[in-house]
């Protein structure tokens, strides 16, 4: 009977244990609790003790007290601490001295010759003797395999101990095994030594007994403080529950990102990663941290979401840190601390932190595996680190600096935001071919080459032979291409270029520099018979310096130059094209474009050599709307070769520029049309540095620009150069100061009574007339099933063959109606003539085929 009983008795009095509360259970807790006894003990003791023992006692606990709290504020091997580096790492490498006394061994094991004294027989004859160790210590790999394998054993050896810790002490990253303030060690050891002082002092039973009293409760509260550590425990809820969440507040009909969805999503230990899914146009990169914070009940801190490079704009990655912090377990302002906790790029270092004029700047060291350079994101930086602030993203500039560490720069206040007034003595070409054009926002030049010299080959003279460089740049109206151009325009007359000049703007860009540039065309027709002009004029280089003398690099003189030397006899030539895409895309079907197109990309490939650079700036946010055909490919390809600028775009993604081998390695941050003072950010781009690094720079401005390049000489081609160019440059006066309109005019009757000459002196200008599509006939599209030389459908196919992407930029370029155009497209389409790709139209195949 007594069997059946027992157990029914101990259910009962659990029971009744779980069922007290408020004072009672603390009562009952306290009583369980070893400390209890353990402090009322160390309280009475020293009232039953004698002076000698007590003295004894007191000097022990006095010590353990000490040792306790050097334990609790000092760092060591003997525990982890964050930002102390881990036990087993101290352990694998405990002993400097003999770490390198081992590489010292090995290394010299590596370099000692192995091979074995040859071996004579009783003929006279070398006898081969092959041994078991002669094929492994002359083998090729012997070094790396050897360090593969003690890498190996370190690596075991680390995870051995990692383990064996981790289950001896599970709440290791709290508790006990945190770095403790001197208060808290005040507060926690601080009774240990003073309780057995009591035991000298006269005092009366009952201030024993009170005396005794508060030792225990302090013995109660140490032995159950702290307790485990509820932050290293991983979070219960599973994938579904996030997902869950995720539906219910952030793709709700009301919410950021409606009808998104998380996908890969992945719960390491504390630790989320999912990728957001957007079908709707809104970004999926726009989900806020706070929003996200709020569903998953984190830190807003704790939540990063970025997209790289190779990511579309509808998807984005996102991690979360699911660990909460306990209050007074990070410090804030520690970035140190704070990147440690919440940085998403795993096994990644923030180190050197410093104040500069402008804020502040600190270093990031990216792990040997894993995360890169490449993938590093000014918002992820500032979402793990909580800075405040609406553009807080545009105040961070990022620099790489080798293959894993990046230097960041706060900049609380632009230091490119008071402008840069221009320096003549800066705008002298450097032995390298380079002037310096403004100030990037590190306070280094921003350098721009204008030719590129090799000193192997010279003219007879000893002057070194150069090539000239092309360069692009881009950018919306208002964004400073136009300072850009003047910079260099005044730096070209300062070192002796000869200046062509085609603006698409109708000469309004360059009203200024009408009688200061060698020649300045402003009409579309006029920019064809200028890339006309500079090819003539490379051709006719290239016959004279065939004819020519020069020097190699031993001294030697050989006959017949095959590059440009500057200044024997010819002086290097830029030709810039201003508002190129307006005069491609205002009317592809015009009679200039092919011309125009196969001018320029000649001078692109052929005119290098005879000191001859093309320039070109466009508005257009990809070089993919100059065409598809093959004097388009060549422009894009002569673009990527030499200079860069990109200046702000309507586009966010000032980077995708088809830019081919030079696409920006790093994601470039958009350029705000105002800097924070309220100050506009004309002049401001990024500049490409001939590597993958574009950097923020800004360009010199000066007020009166023209004025100031007329203190320099003019210069201007040969008079054999002049009439290689051709009668549109030789007559270039009678038409300087007419308007587009009637500088087209004349440039045409110019051409027309060239062309009625004949004869071996008449000049041939390349034409290729379009006749303009009849448009009587109103043909229904939809109603067609085969292909049929349709008016609609050729206009429609051609604008999209000259760059037009989507619906409106067609009907602007064909003068159609928006229902006439989709559905000549759709049509093309279902032909295989045209083809979408990410909602923009794509010529497939040609129309005539």
């Amino acid at each position: 009977m007594a069997t059946t009983t027992a157990p029914q008795t101990e259910d009962r009095d659990d029971n009744t244990a779980q069922e007290l509360t408020g004072l009672r259970a603390r009562v009952a807790a306290a009583q369980r609790s070893p400390g209890l006894y353990a402090g009322a003990a160390l309280g009475l003791a020293p009232a039953l003790m004698p002076d000698g023992p007590l003295l004894l006692t007191t000097l022990g606990t006095t010590g353990v007290a000490a040792a306790w709290a050097g334990l609790g504020m000092m760092p060591g091997p003997w525990r982890w601490l964050p930002g102390q580096g881990e036990p087993w790492e101290w352990m694998c490498r405990s002993s400097r001295r003999g770490y390198r006394r081992t590489l010292r061994r090995m290394r010299h094991r590596l370099d000692q010759d192995h091979a074995q004294a040859p071996i004579v027989g009783a003929d006279g004859l070398l006898v081969p003797v092959v041994g078991i160790a002669e094929g492994w210590y002359a083998h090729e790999q012997r070094p790396v395999l050897v360090r593969e394998v003690t890498a190996d054993a370190r690596r075991a050896r680390c995870e051995m101990l990692r383990t064996a810790w981790q289950r001896a002490l599970p709440d290791w990253e709290s508790g006990w095994w945190r770095r403790y303030t001197p208060a808290e060690m005040v507060l926690r050891a601080g009774p240990l030594a003073a309780i057995p002082v009591s035991g000298f002092v006269d005092m009366p039973w009952w201030a024993h007994l009170v005396v005794g009293s508060m030792a225990a409760g302090w013995g109660v509260r140490v032995w159950d403080k702290p307790d485990t550590g509820a932050g290293a425990e991983v979070s219960a809820v599973g994938v579904d529950w996030y997902v869950a969440r995720w539906a219910e507040w952030i793709a709700c009909e009301r919410g950021p990102l409606p009808a998104s969805k998380l996908v890969s999503v992945q719960l390491d230990e504390d630790k989320l990663t999912a990728v957001i899914v957007s079908t709707t146009a809104k970004p999926a990169v726009g989900v806020g941290q706070d929003a996200v914070s709020i569903a998953f009940d984190v830190p807003p801190r704790a939540v990063n979401v970025y997209r790289p490079d190779d990511m579309p704009a509808g998807r984005a990655k996102l991690t979360v840190r699911l660990r909460a912090v306990q209050p007074g377990e990070l410090d804030t302002d520690d970035l140190t601390a704070v990147w440690d906790e919440f940085s998403p790029y795993n096994g990644s270092e923030l180190y050197d932190i410093e104040e500069t004029e402008f804020g502040r700047r600190f270093k990031l060291l990216m792990p040997r595996r894993g995360a890169s350079v490449a993938e590093v994101q000014p918002r992820s930086i500032a979402q793990a680190l909580d800075m405040e602030g609406e553009d807080t993203v545009s105040r961070l500039h990022l620099r790489v600096l080798d293959a894993r560490r990046i230097e960041v720069n706060e900049m609380s206040t632009n230091p490119l935001a008071g402008g840069v007034p221009l320096d003549l003595d800066a705008l002298v070409m450097d032995s390298q071919g380079y002037v310096t054009v403004g100030k990037d926002i590190y306070g280094a030049p921003a350098r721009w080459r204008l030719l590129k010299f090799d000193a192997t080959r010279r003219g007879v003279s000893g002057t070194p032979s150069a090539s000239a460089v092309h360069a692009f740049g881009s950018g919306t109206t208002g964004a400073g291409k136009t300072s850009l151009e003047e910079d260099l325009q005044i730096a070209q007359r300062l070192n002796g270029f000869i200046s062509w000049l085609a603006d698409g703007k109708g000469g309004a860009g360059y009203a200024p520099w009408l009688g200061d540039l060698d020649w300045l065309v402003k009409s579309p027709f006029g920019a064809m018979l200028m890339g006309q002009a500079a090819n003539r004029v490379s051709e006719y280089r290239y016959a004279e310096q065939m004819k020519m003398q020069w020097l190699d690099a031993e001294g030697f003189t050989e006959q017949g130059r095959s590059f440009f030397v500057p200044g024997e006899p010819f002086a290097p030539m830029v030709v810039t094209w201003d508002e190129f895409n307006e005069m491609i895309l205002k009317d592809p079907q015009a009679d200039h474009v092919k011309p125009l197109l196969r001018s320029v990309s000649s001078v692109g490939r052929l005119s290098r050599a005879a000191g001859v650079a093309a320039r070109i700036w466009v508005q257009i946010p990809n070089l993919d709307s100059i065409g598809s055909d093959a004097s388009a490919n060549a422009i894009r390809d002569m673009l990527q070769s030499g200079n860069i600028a990109l200046f702000r775009t309507a586009r966010s993604d000032v980077d995708i520029m088809s830019l081919g081998s030079r696409t920006p390695e790093f994601r470039l941050a958009p350029l705000p049309e105002r800097f924070p003072d309220g100050s506009e950010t004309g002049g401001l781009f990024y500049l490409a540095d001939g590597k993958a690094q574009y950097t923020q720079s800004r360009a010199m401005f000066h007020t009166n620009p023209a004025r100031v390049s007329r203190q320099f000489p003019l210069q201007t081609p040969t008079d054999p150069e002049a009439e290689a160019a051709g009668p549109a440059y030789l007559r270039r006066d009678e038409y300087r100061h007419l308007d587009a309109a009637d500088e087209e005019a004349f440039l045409r009757e110019l051409v027309k009574e060239e062309q009625s000459k004949g004869g071996k002196s008449a000049t041939v200008i390349a034409m290729h007339t379009v006749p303009a599509p009849s448009t009587d006939t109103d043909v229904d599209d939809e109603d067609l099933d085969e292909l049929v030389p349709l008016t609609r459908t050729q206009k429609v196919w051609h604008a999209v063959d000259h760059g037009a992407r989507r619906n409106k930029q067609i009907a602007d370029v064909t003068d159609l109606k928006p229902t006439n155009v989709a559905g000549a497209t759709n049509r093309l389409e279902r032909l295989g003539k045209l083809t979408k790709v990410d909602r923009d139209w794509h010529t497939a195949e040609r129309l005539d085929a």
